[in-house]
Formats: structure tokens, sequence, C-alpha cells
């Protein structure tokens, strides 16, 4: 019986040795694994992510400065062609305002030579009177008859006399050329104004989309840990999580 319990006990154990020989691996690394202890470290890397950015002031910069509000969303690659465009609308309005200046001087300077207009301080609508009538009792006369007394020149610096009636058509078509170049030169302040709210319309989407991925990017939280055996540090987990 002794002997038959002896010979039982040998048995278990050889068994239980080759079992343990040819368990697979992943159960041994499992084992192995239970065998340390895992210490958290600090490595902690979430909720390290940018601020949000303010869509008011994205809209006002841009409002202000065409480009600017892009420029402080992170987004200045797009915002730059609306800046280009701001300097040069300007620049096409200061061409244009300077093209009407210049005419309207040679056309002064024309009926001075031609005419002995004095215009100074005198308003656009001398100008255009002296473009009408060939002389200033001419001019006067056609208020008289109109009973538009209060439109009458009486002071002598006022007088004018064409010596052609050719000089009069020409001097006209130059303050009328300056005048039209003048109005022409609104639509670059129009065009200045929607170029305003366009980049701030694209600076307030850009701030809105910028926000909105820092939004989902909340959301996702990654650690890091060391696996350690004792005061030995014999490895590094990761996680990684996200929220819906």
């Amino acid at each position: 019986m002794k002997r038959f319990l002896v010979v039982t006990a040998f048995l278990f154990c050889l068994i239980q040795q080759q079992y343990a020989q040819t368990r697979p691996m992943s159960v041994l690394i499992a084992q192995e694994m239970q065998s340390k202890v895992i210490t958290s470290i600090n490595l902690d890397y979430s909720a390290s992510f940018e601020s949000k950015k303010s869509v008011m002031l994205a809209v006002v910069a841009s409002l202000i400065l065409p480009g600017m509000g892009e420029m402080y969303v992170g987004s200045f690659e797009s915002g730059k062609y609306n800046l280009i465009a701001e300097g040069g609308l300007w620049l096409a309005y200061s061409g244009f305002r300077m093209h009407a200046d210049w005419l309207q001087q040679d056309a002064r300077t024309f009926a001075n030579q031609h005419a002995g207009a004095n215009f100074d301080n005198k308003d656009d609508q001398y100008s255009i009177n002296i473009g009408n009538f060939n002389t200033i009792d001419e001019y006067n006369q056609a208020k008289l008859r109109n009973r538009e007394n209060d439109l009458v020149y009486t002071a002598d610096q006022y007088n004018w006399q064409w010596d052609s009636g050719a000089n009069r058509t020409q001097f006209k078509d130059l303050w009328i050329r300056s005048g039209e170049i003048k109005n022409n030169a609104k639509f670059f302040i129009a065009a200045v104004v929607v170029n305003h709210l366009f980049s701030a319309f694209s600076a307030g989407r850009k701030a809105a989309e910028y926000n909105k991925s820092l939004s989902m990017m909340d959301n996702i939280e990654i650690h890091t840990f060391a696996l350690n055996n004792g005061a030995h540090i014999d490895g590094v987990g990761l996680s990684i999580s996200t929220k819906f």
C-alpha cells in the first residue's frame, strides 16, 4: 500500500512538471506579469492641448484688418490673400483719386489761362457753371430769368470770360472726366467693405472649426505607466481612452 502511494505521488509530480513545460507562451507571460508589480509613474500626457480661440475676436480682428483674424486662428495661409487684396484695393482707390485730382487741376489751370477764372475759395459748382456758360454775365442773366436771384454772382472774383467756345467745351470735358473717375473710385471702397466682411466670415468659421477640433481632442486621454519588478523598471505601458 505504501509503495502504491509513493508511485502515485511520483506520477502526479511528473505529470505536473510535464504540463508546466507544455503550457502556451501566453500563459507563461501572464504568470510572469502577475509576479511583477505594476507601478504607475507620473507620465500622464492627457489634457495638454491649446486653449480655444474666440470667434468674436477673430471676426473683429478681420473686420479691422482683413487676414488678422485668420492669423489669430492660425490659418494665415488663406487670410494672407485678404490682406493682399486689401492693400491692392486701397492702392487702386488712391490711384483713381490722384488721377481725378490731376485732371481737375489741369482743368482749372486751363480755365485760368483761357477764361481768367479764379478758383480760390470756390466750390465745385463754380467749376460746373463756367463750363456751361461763356461769361459771368451770361450766367447771371440765366439765373435772373429763372428767378434764382440768390445764385447770381456779384463779386469781382467770380468773373470769367472764355476766349472761345471750343476751349470752354474742352474744360467741361476735362471736368466731367475727373468727376467720373472720382465716382468710379467709390467702387473700390465698396470692394474694401466686401473684403472686410468676407475675411471676418472666414475667420469666424475657421475659429469655430478650430474649437470643434479641440473639443474632439478633449475626449481623448493618453496615459503612460511603468512596469517594474521592485525598484527596477523593465517596461513602459501606454493607455489611450476616448469618450463618446
